[in-house]
Formats: structure tokens, C-alpha cells, sequence
């Protein structure tokens, strides 16, 4: 019988050892330190050896800022530092990603890993700047895929995928010529802000990933009612939803992926050019597809390097634009743009400003275009609600079908001999606005006006060339107005 008990304690001890061998060979695979605590379906607890457990009245009376301190992640060995700056645990879930990414999500990652190599560089100096973990910009990765004009269902926008609201919070414009959330550079830099403010709050990089994509005020609340800080904790309960108890085991398994890209059988990948440009300060508005001719590239090529403008525009009434251009470009456009003397001809949309009780329902009516596409191309949702005096763009082919009085302008004078009225711009007009009250362009204002740019101050005359019965008109409706 002691034989026997003997026997089977070494075979004991031999699966015990085999099974320990293997998981090293796997965690060498990938430059890690395998960790055992934290598995997704673990109870056991991260708190540190030394500290004196708490009483379960103790923890209910906690704050939560006492939460947040209560189980700081100790990730001293869970990762090689040498290779990751993020804390990497590899546990069930995180093995799952590795498979998906692997397996049946071969082609994405593929194609994710193909368009990394781009916009990596610049988004780890960011972040470097910043003092942010650096691999970090993998969550680019299982955000948008790397795609500078992903858009969600949620509205979210961009490699990082932000929402209006949270993009211009972190000083992102966004409006219907400009849409920094696509900008690889603008848009890290505000990534990089919010999420060092997200540690900050947490104190846990697994927290500040998951907040990213839940918010701030369910992880808060989470901690709240569970008394926990534990991610892993937390991803056992109903307190998040699916996608983000996934989120953080899909960062640690996209960071693995790509920088192992080779021991995950992606040898094959066709890696883009990493992102380089200079940069030309721009005072006035031009199609791209004309820096485009000055630098003899295609359009494309132009419009890619500048993914934020929206029309594919430098935007009227800027002031000191910092557009990108090939490398080496710089000197040729900013000498062809003095050159020009700021006198551009530009594909200008319609606008219309808009006045008390209009709503884009009626806009779009009077104009009759497409309400979900009046509202796509001034980045707003179709219910908002409209202020007046905002200016909206009118997408292509609007035509409009119901007269309206203007009610934004001055004085209408008495045609001349020479067949031209002057206007005075009044408060809150535009050349856009002006020029459709007088059924003319916008560059036939430039022209009779000698205009070098669209900015128009309240005061300035503006000659308006017309017949005398629509200028007379327009001055009984002055009349009128009083």
C-alpha cells in the first residue's frame, strides 16, 4: 500500500510538473510571465500578501475613493517589461481572443495589422510624450481596425472612435468642415488626454480601458456597488455589459498578436509606409484637389494625409490651418499659395442660416433634399434642435421651392448705371447667405468685390450686381420691416 501511495504521488507531482512546463513554453512564445490569479471565473483575491483583510462591514462602509485604493492591481510579475508597457494577464477570455484573432478573425486582423504599421509610430511618440503606456495604441486597433473614417452606429468617429460630445471635450472641432476625430494626430493626442484622465480616476489601467469604452460613471458605479476595484471581479457580474467585460481581454490579445505578429502565423502581412508629412500654415480656403496639381500627386493622396476635412476643403474664414502635404513639399506649396495672391476659386456649398422656428424637417422640405443627408453633412442628428443664426450647409442638388424673406439683412440701394445695389452686411451674414438672397454666387461676389477672402465683418458694403426691380424689392421689404 506505501508503494502504491508512493507511486501515485509521483505521478501526481510528474502531471503537476508537465502541465507547469507547458505553460512556460507558451508564455516564452510570447515574451511573458503567465499569471495565475485573475482567471475570469477566479474567485481568489489580488490584494497584496501583507494587507490585513477586511471585515465585510468594513469594506460596506468604504467610500469609493477608499474602493479604488482598496485592491490595487499588484502587475509587478505578470508581464515582461522589456516587452509590454501595459499590464498583459493571460487567462480564459484573453486565450479566446488569441483564437479569434487567430481563427475565424484571421482576415480582419489581417487587414488591421497591414494599416497599424502607419499610424502606430506617430501615436507612440504621443503617447511617449504624454507618459502613457505605449502599446496603449492598440486600443486603436480593436476600435476602428486602424480606419481614420470609421464611423459607428453610436456616431463615434475615427481611430479612436469618439463621440461628439467627448471629442470636442478634449478640444476636437467638429463641425460640417472639420472633423478632427479623423485626424490621426489631433485625435490620438485627445485619446492620450482622456484616458490619463481615466487613470487618474482609477488608478488602473484595466479600469480606464474598460471606461473607455462603457464611460466613466458605469465603471464608477460598479466599483460602488460591488466594493471592488478588481476588473476581473467585476467582468464576473451584471454591472458591465458583454463588450466591455470583453474589451480589456481583446487589448491584451491585440497586443500580443502584433507584436508576435510572426508566432501567430501573420508572416505574409503587407505592412503600410508609416505616416510622414509636413505641414503648411493656410489663411484662406482651398480645394485640396489644387494642392493636389501644385505637387503634382493625386487627389487622393492629398485627401488621405488630411482625412478631417470633411468637403475636402481648407474651410472658409480659417486662420493659420495647419495642412499636411507630402514630405518635402512644403517650400513648393507655400510659394505657389503667396503666389496666388489669396484669390482661390473654390466649390463653395449653399448655406442657409438658420432662422426662429426653422427645424431640419422644414429646411429640408423647402430645399427638398434628404433630411438624413442635410443632417449627415452638418454632423448633426436629425432631431437636433437648431439656433438661430446657425449656418448649414445644403448638400448638392438642393433646390429651393418656397421663397423666404430675408431677415438677416441691411439696406438694399438703388441699382446703379452700371447695374449694381450695395448691401450692408449686417450681424451674423455671410457671403453664403448674401449670396443667395440675390439668387448669385458666391463667386460672383468675389469678383465685383474684389474680395481676397470670405470673412465679412457687419458694417462693410457689399456690391451686389441686379436688376432695379430686385432691388427695389428687396428695400420694400426693408421698408416693411421697419
Amino acid at each position: 500500500m506505501k508503494l502504491l501511495a508512493v507511486a501515485g504521488g509521483l505521478l501526481l507531482l510528474a502531471a503537476c510538473a508537465g502541465q507547469r512546463v507547458q505553460k512556460t513554453e507558451r508564455a516564452d512564445a510570447v515574451g511573458l510571465v503567465i499569471a495565475e490569479a485573475a482567471p475570469a471565473a477566479s474567485t481568489s483575491t489580488d490584494s497584496h500578501d501583507n494587507e490585513i483583510e477586511k471585515t465585510p462591514h468594513e469594506i460596506e462602509n468604504l467610500t469609493i475613493g477608499e474602493v479604488i485604493r482598496l485592491e490595487e492591481p499588484n502587475t509587478q510579475n505578470l508581464y515582461d517589461n522589456s516587452r509590454y508597457d501595459f499590464p498583459i494577464t493571460i487567462n480564459a477570455r484573453v486565450e479566446g481572443w488569441i483564437d479569434y484573432f487567430t481563427g475565424r478573425g484571421r482576415e480582419h486582423m489581417e487587414r488591421y495589422l497591414g494599416r497599424s504599421s502607419r499610424y502606430i509610430p506617430v501615436m507612440r511618440q504621443i503617447f511617449k510624450r504624454e507618459g502613457l503606456p505605449e502599446d496603449l495604441v492598440y486600443l486603436a486597433l480593436i476600435e476602428s481596425g486602424f480606419n481614420v473614417r470609421a464611423s459607428s452606429r453610436a456616431r463615434a468617429v475615427g481611430p479612436w472612435q469618439f463621440v461628439k460630445a467627448t471629442g470636442q471635450r478634449y478640444g476636437l472641432r467638429v463641425d460640417a468642415w472639420v472633423d478632427e476625430r479623423r485626424d490621426p494626430v489631433r485625435s490620438t493626442e485627445a485619446a492620450a488626454k482622456y484616458l490619463k484622465d481615466l487613470y487618474l480616476m482609477f488608478e488602473s489601467w484595466y479600469l480606464a480601458a474598460s471606461a473607455y469604452n462603457a464611460g466613466e460613471y458605469k465603471i464608477l458605479r460598479a466599483i460602488e456597488s460591488l466594493k471592488t476595484n478588481n476588473y476581473w471581479r467585476i467582468c464576473e457580474t451584471r454591472q458591465i455589459r458583454r463588450e466591455t467585460k470583453d474589451y480589456v481581454p481583446k487589448l491584451i490579445a491585440a497586443a500580443i498578436i502584433a507584436k508576435n505578429a510572426d508566432k501567430y502565423g501573420f508572416e505574409g502581412v503587407e505592412y503600410q509606409e508609416p505616416l510622414q508629412f509636413d505641414t503648411v500654415t493656410v489663411n484662406f480656403s482651398i480645394p485640396l484637389r489644387q494642392i493636389a496639381s501644385i505637387v503634382r500627386v493625386s487627389p487622393d493622396e492629398i485627401n488621405d494625409l488630411n482625412p478631417e476635412l470633411r468637403r475636402g476643403q481648407v474651410p472658409p474664414g480659417v486662420s493659420n490651418y495647419e495642412l499636411k502635404v507630402p514630405p518635402g513639399s512644403r517650400v513648393l506649396v507655400e510659394r505657389s499659395l503667396n503666389g496666388l495672391g489669396k484669390v482661390v476659386v473654390t466649390d463653395m456649398p449653399s448655406q442657409y442660416v438658420v432662422q426662429p422656428g426653422d427645424s431640419l424637417g422644414s429646411i429640408s422640405r423647402r430645399y427638398r433634399v434628404s433630411l438624413r443627408e442635410l443632417a449627415n453633412v452638418n454632423n448633426l442628428s436629425p432631431k437636433e434642435k437648431l439656433a438661430p443664426g446657425l449656418a448649414l450647409l445644403l448638400p448638392k442638388g438642393g433646390v429651393k421651392v418656397a421663397a423666404r424673406r430675408p431677415t438677416n439683412t441691411s439696406n438694399g440701394g438703388v441699382t446703379g448705371s452700371d447695374g449694381f445695389f450695395t448691401h450692408t452686411v449686417r450681424r451674423g451674414e455671410s457671403l453664403w447667405s448674401i449670396s443667395e438672397q440675390y439668387n448669385v454666387t458666391v463667386q460672383d461676389l468675389f469678383r465685383w468685390n474684389g474680395l481676397k477672402r470670405s470673412q465679412i465683418h457687419p458694417g462693410k458694403q457689399i456690391k451686389v450686381k441686379g436688376s432695379r426691380g430686385s432691388a427695389q424689392e428687396f428695400s420694400k421689404h426693408r421698408a416693411r420691416r421697419g
